[in-house]
């Protein structure tokens, strides 16, 4: 695309930015072009900067003229050139392209007239005239600063001319036609060709005009690239190809190179001026050329496209008309296939029959298969319809009028259809009668037709059998009612219903609702599953539910209503919802209603000098009621619990049933500090009152934790959790009392589960060790059997106390597989001291309650003595006497079981439960422990004296002996011995002792000195 001779208007930021970069451009042209020059002259033979401010002129107009003379003046005063010299040289710079300009505006109507070779060179000449004006004020300029002959003077002002002149010449056609290489087609082949020429022209070009080829003229060598440019590439690049061969050329001869060199400075300058002049001009005439010839080439194929498109225009109408006719066709067979009609014409005096294409697939037949003719044609006519449709097409023909008429038709497959044939007989525009008509196929339309009649029978059966309520509205009046909603409306026939308003048999709380129902229907809008309350003609009320949508009645709107009596199921989701809500043992809130009402009184407490607290709930030592008597005894208790519970508290105070034998007790609008602990100590009371079993009394207790609000938590898990920790404190103080939560209890119940934890692993971490403790005759002093103790050493927590674990053990039920591994290694144990020493000495071991009801107890001790060889004989199972007594037939039925297998068995802890002699006797006791608690009293503790001697003749007329347990000093040996006591145990002879130490004592004696 050529530039434009006239700028475009543009913004003044955009005219400014112009305005530098044409001044810079002139700047760092004029720098450049100096390299060009001969020396000692400052005069280049060769001047771009000429061409570029032209071109700057003809892209962006006028005002770009001071630019033009602003870069030339900086051009000169950096040159070297005084500053009134320099703005003169600058003034002849920017006039030239003004002259040129000017010039060109009369010559050439557009850029692209450069190109006619006939007007070549006229631009020459404006070229030659514009840089006559340059040269002449620029040499003058130059000679008024520094007066020289008459003969340099014409040489510069002769170079200078030929210098502007030639740049015009070859710089402003490369400028104007940069991008004219767009229409090339550059595939891989065209830019290796490019490839090529890009190397080779700068190549050739400097071969020719440097001194490598010696004296040769071998400047004739760059001419066939301008022909190769013009016929192969862009007019840019022939533009191009001669700029870059003057450059060169100019190059080469400033530095005394090339064939145009000489030690005259003149003649080198008019050789090389010649030969850049005819470069330019051969280039210049040759690109017009090239570009008539391919402008005339692009108008023949310009019109060549233009007949071929006439041509295509005139092929698409016919294809176009001759398309919309085949698709009229189509969409007439399109029509008739879908309506399933098929056309005929009848010539009655050519006898000649013509079908459609749907005329043919009704009766099965393929076009040119089967000729249709009037013969052919009343054979497919059902012989019992055959005379019907004769007589229809005479009377037609005969009357001149329109038949129509339904008739079986027999296809060629033997299948019957129906179809509905139409007719008209008429005169064609040759006078001739001819009769036309359509055959309908419309057997799938009568089969649709007895569907419908069978599924309106089908329907109407399942109406009436159906177990839901119909009833049909039309003007607000019933018109419709099955049997269902006559029952469930309390009719005794439809009459009873039919004509009443549905407001009649509606509850008065639901005309609203009703209502409303009404006006969704008049819009044509369903109404789902609305529930109801009807009122029947006996004044009975039912639940329903009911479905309406809008209906059609007769050809007219109705509404219809679908009913189900949901009485039942309603009752259904009123208890379920009270089961998801009520215990349904106690019939107290359970935990999910508990939580609601929890949140609701948070949510209250959240204002001003509002409170509440929590008290949670335990009964202590359930789980052996449920063992012992019964899970029915059980319940019968904690029914009994919420019965009392409900009877002290306030209407406004909410007690729950949380699972198993856990109670919790919500008390709101505190008025007075620490309310909650007084309403503890009212459930203490209540509890005090035996409990009855089959008329037998138990004693039940409870524990109770109590947190407060906000003090212990300011949310419901918080809350709770904290009133659990305060009632498993109070379990550990005793139980049947209560404690307030304190932070303290929150660490005692980090490290209880710390503990915990650690105690599940201490087996498998062998962090449990046996001790034993002699049991020594008191008349001979002899070692008569020992006591296994468990101790607990742990890795961080060091040597945990048996009281403080043991209790644990026995919550949690970690007691079962820990007292198993104590009997097992108690008895391999003593299976060891007996193989290295004749001493047979009787171990003893505790059996704790939880042991005691698990059911493999006996089969879990017979396997560990099979394990460990260990003769029964030497195994004793201590039991406290509270286990004993937790269920007294369970206990003795088990103890006779071990006495069958020669396993002794003591009673531990004797004295401080509530044993029965009626029951002692009826045990298998071989001995009997008395309590350290009273041993420790002895002998200066009256009570505690009496009740150890009364101790040891309870147990002699047992028949059983007597062993004291925590004897630790004289006196309480001598009062022991001196009552006849058995056995003692305690710190006085040994303290409990390893293995290998109890080992060592009975390898060196069978007596012990007392402490």
């Amino acid at each position: 695309m050529l530039l434009p001779l006239t700028a475009e208007p543009a913004s003044a930021w955009t005219i400014a930015g112009r305005f530098v970069v044409l001044a810079a451009l002139c700047l760092g042209a004029s720098s450049a072009s100096r390299q060009l020059a001969i020396p000692p002259s400052v005069v280049s033979a060769l001047w771009p900067p000429s061409a570029v401010a032209l071109c700057g002129l003809l892209a962006w107009g006028w005002q770009m003229i001071p630019a033009i003379w602003l870069g030339c003046v900086l051009a000169a005063f950096l040159a070297g050139i005084p500053p009134q010299t320099a703005a003169l040289v600058g003034l002849g710079n920017a006039l030239e392209p003004v002259i040129a300009l000017l010039l060109m505006h009369r010559v050439f109507r557009r850029g692209s007239d450069l190109y006619h070779y006939d007007r070549v060179f006229k631009f020459i000449g404006i070229a030659a005239a514009s840089a006559m004006i340059s040269a002449t004020v620029g040499t003058s300029a130059l000679a008024l600063t520094d007066p020289i002959d008459r003969g340099p003077f014409a040489v510069n002002w002769l170079t200078w001319w030929l210098g502007n002149s030639s740049a015009i010449v070859i710089v402003v056609p490369l400028l104007m036609s940069w991008n004219a290489g767009a229409s090339i087609a550059w595939t891989p082949r065209k830019r290796i060709e490019a490839a090529a020429f890009a190397i080779l022209l700068p190549a050739t070009s400097q071969l020719a005009f440097s001194r490598i080829g010696g004296e040769l003229d071998l400047s004739y060598l760059c001419l066939p690239f301008i022909l190769w440019a013009a016929f192969r590439f862009s007019l840019c690049t022939v533009t191009l190809t001669t700029g870059l061969i003057c450059v060169i050329a100019t190059w080469n001869t400033t530095h005394g190179l090339g064939p145009f060199a000489s030690s005259d400075l003149n003649t080198s300058y008019l050789v090389l001026m010649t030969f850049t002049g005819v470069v330019g001009t051969m280039g210049l005439v040759l690109a017009g050329l090239v570009h008539r010839y391919r402008e005339a080439e692009r108008s023949l194929r310009a019109e060549r496209d233009m007949l071929e498109l006439r041509v295509q225009e005139r092929t698409e109408g016919l294809a176009s008309e001759l398309a919309q006719r085949r698709r009229v066709e189509a969409e007439l067979a399109d029509a008739q296939h879908l309506a399933g009609i098929g056309s005929w014409l009848w010539d009655p005096v050519r006898r000649t029959v013509h079908w459609s294409d749907e005329l043919y697939r009704i009766v099965g037949a393929e076009r040119g298969s089967f000729v249709p003719d009037p013969t052919s044609c009343l054979a497919l006519i059902h012989p019992d319809d055959l005379a019907q449709v004769e007589q229809a097409i005479r009377q037609g023909s005969t009357e001149r009028t329109p038949f129509e008429l339904e008739h079986r038709l027999l296809t060629l497959q033997g299948e019957t259809r129906i179809v509905l044939s139409r007719g008209q007989a008429a005169h064609a525009d040759d006078g001739k009668l001819r009769i036309h008509g359509t055959v309908q196929d419309i057997t799938k339309a009568r089969g649709t037709e007895a569907s419908r009649r069978e599924a309106e029978s089908r329907y109407r059966t399942l109406v009436e059998v159906s177990p839901d309520a119909i009833l049909v509205q039309q003007d607000s009046r019933f018109v419709f009612a099955n049997e269902a909603a006559v029952h469930l409306l309390g009719a005794s026939s439809p009459q009873e219903v039919i004509g009443r308003s549905i407001y009649d048999f509606i509850h008065p709380s639901y005309h609203e609702l009703v209502q409303e129902r009404l006006l969704y229907l008049e819009d044509g809008e369903q109404v789902l599953s609305l529930e109801e309350r009807l009122v029947r003609l006996d004044g009975s009320e039912v639940d329903v539910e009911v479905n309406s949508a809008p209906f059609q009645h007769d050809g007219r709107s109705a509404s219809l209503f679908i009913m189900r009596d949901i009485t039942e199921r309603r009752r259904s989701v009123e208890q379920m919802a009270y089961l998801a809500h009520y215990d349904s043992l106690t019939g107290l809130p359970n935990r999910m209603l508990f939580h609601q009402r929890l949140e609701h009184a948070l949510h209250l407490a959240e204002r001003p000098g509002q409170t509440l607290e929590i008290l949670f709930l335990d009964l202590d030592r359930f789980k052996n009621i449920n063992d012992t008597l019964g899970h029915a005894t059980g319940d019968l208790v904690l029914k009994e619990t919420a019965l009392r519970l409900q009877g002290i508290l306030r209407d406004s105070d909410t007690v729950a049933r949380l699972g198993g034998d856990e109670f919790v007790v919500l008390v709101e609008n505190i008025d007075e500090p620490h309310r909650g602990g007084k309403i503890a100590e009212k459930i203490l009371n209540a509890f005090k009152a035996p409990f009855l079993h089959e008329h037998e009394p138990l004693s039940i207790s409870t524990s109770i934790g109590i947190a407060s609000y906000p003090d212990d938590g300011r949310d419901a898990s918080t809350l709770l959790k904290n009133a659990d920790i305060a009632m498993y404190r109070a379990k550990e103080l005793g139980r049947n009392n209560f404690c307030y939560y304190s932070p303290e209890l929150n660490r005692h119940s980090t490290e209880r589960l710390i503990m915990e934890f650690a105690l599940s692993t201490a087996i498998q971490n062998a962090q449990l060790f046996l001790l034993y403790q002699p049991k020594v005759d008191l008349l001979t002093n002899r070692i008569t059997g020992m006591e296994a103790l468990l101790r607990w050493r742990h890795p961080t927590l060091g040597l945990i106390a048996p009281d403080k674990f043991i209790p644990l053990a026995e919550e949690t039920g970690l007691i079962i597989p820990i007292g198993y591994w104590a009997i097992r290694e108690a008895c391999a144990q003593n299976r060891k001291w007996q193989d290295y020493n004749t001493t047979r000495l009787r171990v003893a071991v505790n059996l704790s309650l939880r042991q005691l009801n698990d059911s493999s107890l006996i089969e879990n001790i017979r396997a560990i003595l099979d394990e460990t060889d260990l003769d029964p004989r030497y195994l004793e199972l201590e039991i406290t006497e509270t286990a004993v007594m937790s269920n007294p037939d369970k206990a003795s039925a088990l103890l006779n079981e071990l006495r069958a297998m020669n396993i002794s068995v003591a009673i531990d802890d004797f004295g401080t439960g509530y044993s029965s002699l009626a029951y002692l006797k009826q045990f298998p006791i071989r001995a009997v422990k008395i309590d350290r608690s009273f041993v420790q009293g002895i002998p200066a503790n009256h009570d505690d004296s009496a009740i150890t001697k009364a101790i040891i003749n309870l147990a002699h007329s047992l028949e059983c002996s007597v062993i004291a347990e925590g004897a630790e000093t004289q006196q309480q040996y001598d009062f022991l011995r001196d009552h006849d006591c058995d056995s003692v145990q305690g710190y006085y002879f040994s303290e409990p002792m390893s293995a290998d130490s109890f080992g060592d004592l009975l390898r060196t004696q069978t007596t012990l000195t007392m402490h």
